[in-house]
């Protein structure tokens, strides 16, 4: 009986165990090559992804932030504007007090003028009729 472990036989056997685990390597490295990429990429993507979100965050703040500024800067005009209109209002408010202050006054001058105009008209007729009708 032969033996079956012969130095040929054992060199054989490790020969194909050794191609074996060679095509298993091969198939085997790639894959876990690619998922190591994988994991790496899913990181760096999620760096990526933190850091857009990151900005995008900040150029809503400064877009809002401009928004804001806009809207005060209207707002500060539209109170300049009204403060500018409250302001003539007034003005010409005082303006036509004043006119018809002056208006008024002249009334009360033509109006005392002309109770002292009748009323010397009436002292004149009074005396008139007095010295043409006798008395009784």
């Amino acid at each position: 009986m032969e033996t079956f472990l012969t130095p040929s036989n054992i060199t054989f056997i490790l020969g194909i165990l050794a191609i074996i685990f060679s095509v298993f390597n091969y198939f085997r490295n790639p894959q876990i090559t690619v998922e190591k990429k994988q994991i790496q990429a899913d990181e760096e993507l999620k760096d990526k992804a933190t850091i857009l979100s990151q900005k995008e965050v900040e150029n809503k703040a400064n877009v809002l932030e401009k928004q804001f500024q806009w809207y005060m800067n209207s707002n500060e005009k539209k109170f300049a504007e009204f403060a500018k209109r409250l302001e003539d209002a007034f003005l010409m408010a005082s303006n036509h007090t004043h006119t018809v202050d002056v208006k008024v006054d002249g009334l009360i001058k033509e109006s005392n003028d002309w109770h002292l105009k009748i009323s010397n008209q009436m002292t004149d007729l009074s005396r008139i009729i007095e010295e043409r009708v006798p008395r009784k």
